[in-house]
C-alpha cells in the first residue's frame, strides 16, 4: 500500500508513465469493490449517526491535506462513498 506523499521529486517523475497511472486506477477500483462488499455484508464503512460521520470525514480531510491530495475532492468523494455504502447496506438487508 502506498502511504508516502504524492509529491515526488523530479527524479521520480521520469518513472511515471501512463501504464503506472492505469495500474493505480485499477487498484483504486479493486479497493472500492472490496469496500462496497464489506458495506453490503457487514455494514462496515456505514456511519450510524451524523456525529460519527462528521468526525470520520474530518479525519479523512486532515489525512488528505497531509498527503497533498485536494481536500475538497476527497471530502466530496467520501461523502458520496458514505451515501452509496449506506444505500448498498440497506438494500442488502432488505433482501
Amino acid at each position: 500500500m502506498l502511504y508516502r506523499s504524492p509529491n515526488p521529486d523530479s527524479s521520480a517523475l521520469a518513472d511515471i508513465s501512463a501504464a503506472t497511472v492505469d495500474m493505480i486506477d485499477q487498484q483504486i477500483l479493486l479497493l472500492l469493490s472490496r469496500r462496497f462488499a464489506l458495506a453490503r455484508t457487514a455494514g462496515d464503512g456505514v456511519w450510524d449517526d451524523e456525529d460519527e460521520r462528521r468526525a470520520a470525514l474530518a479525519a479523512i480531510r486532515r489525512r488528505a491535506f497531509e498527503l497533498g491530495v485536494p481536500v475538497s475532492l476527497v471530502a466530496d468523494f467520501w461523502d458520496r462513498l458514505s451515501d452509496a455504502s449506506g444505500a448498498m447496506h440497506r438494500q442488502a438487508k432488505s433482501r
